[in-house]
């Protein structure tokens, strides 16, 4: 078998799951949008301090079933009537890249019990990250409403990770989840047919929207 059989392999594998994956179900980027929601909302809404967060549903006029809106609010500028300036932070997030990470697992010549315990770990890790970056997203959209004061050159900064997280986690972030929970160095040889060793609220809100 020539050495790039295997790989040709893999791809084709790659490409049938995620194709399958991708399609648009019926109430599947429904299902999962709610899951994300709720489980974003668990572990961040809520009270803390002077930030008050909510997570709220786009409605069924969204562009996207998964669209949800999350509401930063900074009780300190608040009026007595409950107005005042909040950031709404528009995130569409969906199953695409959950999909990708599920495909590439799913993929690798490995055995069921690895393949199951891959599926098991990378879905751990992958919301883990989401919800991590999620974090920084909402920290650093908090600046827009003086709940986080930087430098004009650190607000730069942070801008910057910001956009890059939000540009690249579709892809980067599943591809980093599979190496981790799934491959070993025997593995290389199954995708790539060589030794591993030779592989070298408000009447004032401002908006935002930012898309994983």
């Amino acid at each position: 078998m020539s050495q790039r059989n295997p790989i040709t392999i893999f791809l084709c594998r790659f490409a049938l799951v995620f194709l399958i994956l991708a399609v648009p179900w019926p109430g599947v980027s429904k299902a999962y949008g709610l899951f994300f929601r709720a489980l974003a909302g668990m572990v961040f809404a809520g009270d803390n301090g002077q930030k008050e967060l909510s997570f709220e549903s786009q409605g069924e006029n969204s562009k996207h079933p998964y669209d949800m809106r999350i509401v930063i609010v900074n009780r300190a500028l608040l009026n007595p009537d409950g107005s005042g300036p909040v950031r709404n932070l528009d995130l569409g997030f969906g199953f695409l890249p959950t999909a990708l990470l599920l495909a590439l697992i799913l993929a690798t010549p490995i055995s069921l019990r690895r393949r199951g315990w891959a599926l098991f770990l990378g879905f751990l890790c992958m919301h883990f990250l989401i919800l991590l970056s999620l974090n920084f997203i909402i920290w650093n959209e908090s600046m827009e409403i003086s709940l986080v004061n930087l430098s004009p050159f650190w607000k730069h900064i942070s801008n910057g990770f910001r956009d890059a997280l939000v540009t690249q986690f579709s892809a980067a972030i599943p591809v980093l989840v599979w190496i981790f929970v799934t491959l070993r160095r025997e593995d290389l040889v199954g995708i790539f047919g060589s030794d591993a060793g030779g592989i070298s609220r408000s009447s004032s809100a401002n908006n935002h929207t930012v898309g994983i």
